[in-house]
């Protein structure tokens, strides 16, 4: 479901390479960039504020991801969210970032590049989470610093470009088969 904001009557913007479930809530203020794969059950709520979705990323099964009134959830280029994952802006997540499934980042966070969260993690508001760092606990702390950048910035960028590539053959299923879903 894609609807203007009942508030600001602003629109989803949505590259038609990138990949929307049929079952998605997407509401309001919301940019979504090319090849970026939006799962079944995510509600993505902009209705007072905005959320910006970067290029090949990958939004998994029942993500939530809500901006504050006048405020920008930014997520990068070649991220992951898992499932359940539960995003509340003003928040900003650099580029190939990996947030683990059931992970809950509150608002007034900043998530720098090649980083990592664990599934389960709480990233509590005004936490700043460096690059190169595996974050994990309630609330989330450092527990590893990975020492080699490329190489971790690339098995990222590897679980994105999976989620392009299936999201893409969802896309030509749905298109295909829109008279023929119920």
């Amino acid at each position: 479901m894609i609807l203007k904001s009942p508030f600001n009557d602003k629109e989803p913007k949505i590259d038609p390479t990138a990949f929307v479930a049929p079952n998605a809530v997407i509401i309001g203020d919301i940019e979504i960039q090319e090849g970026a794969n939006i799962w079944f059950s995510a509600v993505l709520r902009a209705d007072w504020g905005s959320i910006k979705i970067g290029k090949n990323t990958s939004v998994q099964d029942n993500c939530t991801i809500h901006a504050e009134p006048n405020s920008v959830a930014k997520i990068g280029e070649n991220c992951i969210l898992g499932h359940n994952c539960m995003v509340h802006g003003p928040t900003e997540i650099g580029n190939n970032v990996l947030i683990g499934i059931n992970a809950t980042i509150l608002t007034h966070t900043k998530i720098n590049s090649n980083c990592v969260i664990a599934a389960g993690s709480v990233v509590t508001e005004r936490t700043i989470c460096k690059s190169l760092v595996l974050y994990g606990g309630i609330p989330a702390e450092e527990l590893k610093i990975y020492e080699n950048e490329k190489k971790i910035a690339r098995q990222i960028t590897m679980g994105s470009t999976m989620y392009v590539s299936n999201g893409k053959k969802f896309k030509a299923f749905f298109d295909q088969n829109q008279n023929n879903i119920q």
